[in-house]
């Protein structure tokens, strides 16, 4: 029960972190097109687009790194727990070094310019945004070996915190200056000042201060140790690359067959909103997978799929509440959002709605294999993924524009699960896999069902015409629908938490 715990802190923190998303990908995306326009703002994003390729240089590492560290902090061995977390600050900074580099000199040269010919950017300022967004990146991957010291001794919760509130700072910063007219190139320097250079110093000045105990300077690996990581790694690479090739690709398959900026802002629109689901379920992933993965390392695997199974139904009604809130609120939370209902595509939204349903369930399985470093299956799922998605891309924009694109990643999301999911089905650690991935699907797609029903009716019903009103019926909706839903799918622990809590807090009003 205490990694229980421990793993809802952590599920709080990434609430946290979600709501810094928010303000970033909402509120900050709202700004640009006000301010923007369309299509400044598709040609900033199909710059982001490249600079993000850089983060691929993570390789994934973080994860078996991560793994180790736990493993033996578990075991109460701080000297192999220093050793690791040396190694791994080591390789990436002799990773990044180079790398940052080269792409410095690839800029400089103007060998990228065939790709920042854009007709809203000038091309002096879009090799500098270019430059800084990515070495922002790079900068951010620097942040890694932090990050494991502070998730493998269990302080995740202020890690996530901290990476919050680095993305509520740049986020701010960039609000502000847009709102005075600021340009992209602005807004590319604060990128690079705030979450790359600040946040990277402040990241390593806390470990220093909270965990430097557990902290040992840059080393390289031994060959044994060498081999030992590039035999998870290969694996786990993949777990970088694809999210990575996942965000990038559709916007630069969009810029080379010359796709409209409003078409571009559409599908981005669409896709943030649906990756604000996403990340609930995710976020619930890895804070409760952290935790849930000491069980396994203590050789507790049955009580390690049990809590999996609990924290799985609960994320996967999560997401099906807010499935059936974007299907019914989606066109007018586009038009208080960005200021355009057009930008707003049913046909978007629902190629990227309905294959999230089908994958939530396996979230936190996959999660559990994650973090007992089952690299293999890890890799075979990722691996999936880059090669269906891109493809997914071309085929879906060839045959139906941007919402060919939306279906296409979500066939190509469902394949890549399909191909781990009779993997998981046959592990002696996993008790019922196919029964609690059907009852878990089903309950997903009522409880959508249910929660779209109602916010149709209720929308119907009210008819907001200003914002307020609309506010308001969200409110409404909240409590009947999204309160007690996620209530009833909390784990049976938490409910009883949550019980005692209130009736404590109600005999303390009594009193």
């Amino acid at each position: 029960m205490a990694s229980l715990r421990r793993a809802t802190s952590n599920i709080a923190a990434q609430v946290v972190s979600l709501a810094a998303g928010v303000i970033d990908r909402i509120v900050l995306v709202g700004l640009l097109l006000r301010v923007w326009g369309v299509e400044t703002f598709a040609s900033y994003s199909i710059v982001q687009s490249w600079a993000g390729l850089l983060l691929m240089v993570e390789l994934g590492a973080q994860i078996y790194f991560q793994n180790e560290e736990q493993n033996a902090h578990v075991r109460g061995d701080k000297v192999r727990f220093r050793r690791i977390a040396a190694i791994h600050l080591g390789l990436s900074l002799c990773v990044v070094a180079p790398l940052a580099a080269l792409f410095t000199l690839i800029v400089a040269s103007g060998s990228a310019d065939s790709a920042l010919s854009l007709p809203h950017i000038d091309l002096v300022s879009a090799r500098w945004t270019l430059w800084l967004l990515g070495m922002g990146n790079l900068l951010s991957v620097l942040r890694a070996p932090a990050s494991t010291v502070f998730s493998a001794t269990g302080d995740f919760a202020y890690v996530t915190l901290i990476s919050a509130g680095s993305v509520v700072v740049n986020t701010l910063a960039a609000f502000a200056a847009v709102s005075f007219g600021a340009a992209p190139l602005t807004v590319a320097v604060l990128f690079f000042a705030l979450y790359g250079v600040g946040a990277a110093l402040f990241f390593h000045l806390a470990l220093r201060a909270r965990r430097g105990e557990w902290t040992a300077p840059p080393a390289l690996p031994r060959r044994a140790e060498f081999l030992g990581a590039v035999n998870h790694v290969k694996w786990f690479a993949l777990q970088m690359i694809a999210p990575t090739v996942w965000l990038q690709t559709p916007v630069l398959v969009f810029a080379s067959r010359g796709v409209a900026g409003a078409e571009i802002a559409a599908f981005l629109l669409m896709r943030t909103m649906v990756n604000q689901i996403r990340q609930s379920f995710q976020f619930a992933a890895v804070g409760a997978g952290l935790e849930i993965a000491t069980y396994s390392h203590a050789g507790e695997h049955a009580r390690a799929w049990e809590i999996t199974a609990q924290v799985g139904r609960m994320t996967t009604v999560i997401s099906g509440v807010f499935v059936g809130g974007i299907l019914a609120f989606g066109r007018i939370v586009t038009y208080y959002w960005a200021g355009e209902r057009d930008l707003y595509d049913p046909l978007i939204a629902a190629a990227m709605l309905l294959p999230l349903l089908i994958v939530a369930p396996l979230q936190q399985p996959v999660a559990l294999l994650q973090y007992t470093n089952r690299s293999r299956e890890i890799g075979l799922l990722r691996l999936g993924l880059v090669v269906f998605g891109p493809l997914g891309c071309v085929i879906g924009q060839r045959l139906a524009g941007p919402p060919g694109v939306a279906a296409g990643l979500g066939v190509a999301e469902i394949l890549a699960y399909a191909l781990v999911a009779p993997r998981l089905a046959v592990m002696p650690s996993i008790s019922g896999f196919f029964p609690y991935y059907g009852k878990t699907l089903a309950l997903g797609l009522a409880t959508a069902a249910l929660s779209g029903g109602t916010a149709y009716g209720l929308h119907a019903f009210v008819q907001p015409v200003t914002l307020p009103l609309f506010l308001a019926e969200g409110m409404v909706w909240g409590c009947l629908i999204v309160a007690p839903l996620v209530y009833l799918a909390l784990p049976e622990p938490l409910k009883r938490a949550a019980r005692a809590r209130l009736a404590l807090a109600g005999w303390g009003a009594s009193r």
